[in-house]
């Protein structure tokens, strides 16, 4: 899951929010200008921050970078993926 962290809004956090959003993926939103905790490994002075639980990126092309990596291999996947059914013949109302 990704974790964004961010102080005061701005169009670039704005659009990352938004990025992750379409995406519909896994993500939290922390906010330290709202009160919520950052923890020990991130520092105020260094957000905006994502952070995948592995790894962390500070620089806004970095982050741009990796959630457009994100976004391209969720599209292939999506595209390799089928929702067909192919019917038995000896069951006809039943998948192979």
């Amino acid at each position: 899951m990704l974790t964004f962290y961010r102080a005061a809004q701005d169009t670039f956090t704005e659009r990352i929010e938004r990025k992750m959003k379409e995406m519909v993926v896994a993500h939290r939103l922390v906010c330290a200008d709202q009160g919520d905790p950052l923890p020990e490994h991130i520092k105020r002075k260094d957000l905006p921050v994502l952070s995948d639980g592995h790894q962390v990126w500070t620089a806004p092309g970095e982050i741009e970078d990796v959630l457009e990596t994100l976004h391209r291999e969720l599209k292939l996947s999506q595209s390799l993926q089928s929702d067909t059914c192919h019917l038995d013949p000896d069951k006809p109302d039943q998948c192979l």
